[in-house]
C-alpha cells in the first residue's frame, strides 16, 4: 500500500457511513420530490412503484459512481479522509464502480429483505422479524474483524479498498 493511505479505524468508518446515510437520505427525498407528480399524474400503480424504485437506485449509483470513479471520494468520504480505490491502489472505473454497488446492494439490501420475507412468516411481520434479518448486516460488516486488510466483504469482493489519506503535513 502507499506511503499516503492508512487503514481506516471502525469509528471513522462508522462517522463517515452516518454522514452518507444522511447524504443518500437527500438524495432519495430529490429523487422522490421528481417522481411524485408523475405518480399524482398517472396514477398510483405497481409498474410504478417499480420504476421508482429503479428510479432511485439508478441515481443513488450515479450519485455513488461518480465520485468513486472521479475522485474516489464521495462528500462524507473527503469530510473523514478516506478514499475508495482498486485493490492494487489504482482509481476505480465505472464497471469496478458498478461491481461493487451492486454487491453492496445485494448484501445490504438484498439478503436482509430475503431474511425478512422469509422470518415474517414464522415470527410475524413485526420488529423481530426486521431485528432478525437486519443482523445479516454484521456479516458483510464483520467480515472486516477477520480480513487480514480489514476490508468489508463487499470491498473484497469487487476488488476494491476503503483507506485513510494521511493529513498533509
Amino acid at each position: 500500500m502507499s506511503d499516503i493511505y492508512l487503514f481506516p479505524g471502525w469509528w471513522r468508518r462508522l462517522a463517515s457511513l452516518l454522514y452518507e446515510l444522511l447524504l443518500v437520505t437527500a438524495v432519495l427525498l430529490g429523487a422522490s420530490a421528481v417522481y411524485t407528480p408523475l405518480v399524482a399524474w398517472l396514477g398510483h400503480s405497481p409498474l410504478l412503484d417499480l420504476g421508482q424504485q429503479l428510479w432511485q437506485l439508478l441515481l443513488l449509483f450515479g450519485y455513488f459512481g461518480y465520485a468513486w470513479t472521479r475522485s474516489g471520494q464521495t462528500v462524507a468520504m473527503k469530510t473523514w479522509r478516506l478514499k475508495l480505490i482498486g485493490a492494487h491502489g489504482v482509481p476505480l472505473n465505472w464497471t469496478r464502480a458498478a461491481l461493487r454497488y451492486l454487491i453492496a446492494l445485494v448484501l445490504f439490501v438484498g439478503v436482509p429483505l430475503i431474511a425478512y420475507k422469509g422470518l415474517a412468516v414464522e415470527l410475524g411481520a413485526g420488529k423481530t422479524a426486521l431485528t432478525a434479518a437486519l443482523l445479516w448486516w454484521i456479516v458483510p460488516l464483520g467480515f472486516a474483524y477477520f480480513d487480514p486488510e480489514k476490508q468489508f466483504l463487499h470491498d473484497r469482493l469487487a476488488g476494491t479498498r476503503l483507506v485513510r489519506i494521511k493529513p498533509a503535513v
